[in-house]
């Protein structure tokens, strides 16, 4: 005699069952309240940043509305260019790093000082804001990468591949390897930089990935 199997459990019937365990309850509940604590942890520390930053004209109700916005802000530029260098959580300094990721004049006039931000930048794991509770992946030197990587230029381009070249630096430097491959087949320095990067443990990966994809015979 032969039983039948039960038929798999819907997506329904597993949320039904999570919402009658008690102890998943309590624990989705303590995870809201982190993350509403910490939201508003973050809004009161960036409350002087986004008043400047509004005062320029921006309709932003966040610094991070920033990243998406598909204008240009270059009236908000040197703000966030001050408030970068100030001691901000990590969070709001990787916030603001990616907010600076444009191809504006300013931003790549200051590119001496986003270089010391950069290779200042802990790596690693740490509380990224005040009255965190666990410990999150710094990620303002990441953020920082994406500024260089947009702000490099022809002249600066020479110290972005020394920079992509120390190992110090970390996992963060394949956000460097954005700029190399752009300027592959323009510019020489970037082409060599790319041949000797290609064995580094922490770029190979992304470095191989660039390869076309043989077909199929």
């Amino acid at each position: 005699m032969t039983t039948k199997k039960r038929p798999p459990m819907t997506a329904a019937e597993h949320s039904r069952l999570l919402e009658a365990n008690p102890e998943f309850v309590a624990q989705r509940e303590a995870r809201e309240r982190e993350r509403a604590e910490r939201v508003a942890r973050i809004q009161v520390e960036v409350a002087s940043l986004l008043a400047e930053l509004q005062a320029t004209g921006l309709k932003i109700q966040s610094v991070g509305d920033l990243i998406a916005m598909s204008e240009r802000y270059e009236a908000a530029i040197p703000v966030l260019l001050k408030h970068l260098q100030m001691p901000y959580s990590d969070v709001v300094r990787e916030t603001i790093a990616r907010s600076l990721a444009v191809p504006e004049l300013e931003v790549r006039k200051a590119w001496p000082m986003l270089v010391d931000e950069y290779r200042k930048a802990p790596m690693g794991w740490g509380i990224k804001a005040p009255g965190d509770t666990k410990e999150y992946k710094f990620g303002a030197k990441n953020g920082l990468a994406c500024a260089l990587s947009v702000a490099v230029t022809d002249e600066t381009l020479p110290e972005l591949i020394a920079i992509a070249k120390d190992r110090t630096q970390g996992e963060s430097r394949v956000l460097l390897l954005s700029a190399l491959k752009k300027r592959i087949n323009k510019n020489p320095l970037a082409k060599q930089a790319i041949e000797e990067l290609a064995t580094d443990p922490q770029l190979e990966k992304e470095i191989a990935s660039w390869k076309p994809r043989k077909k199929n015979s």
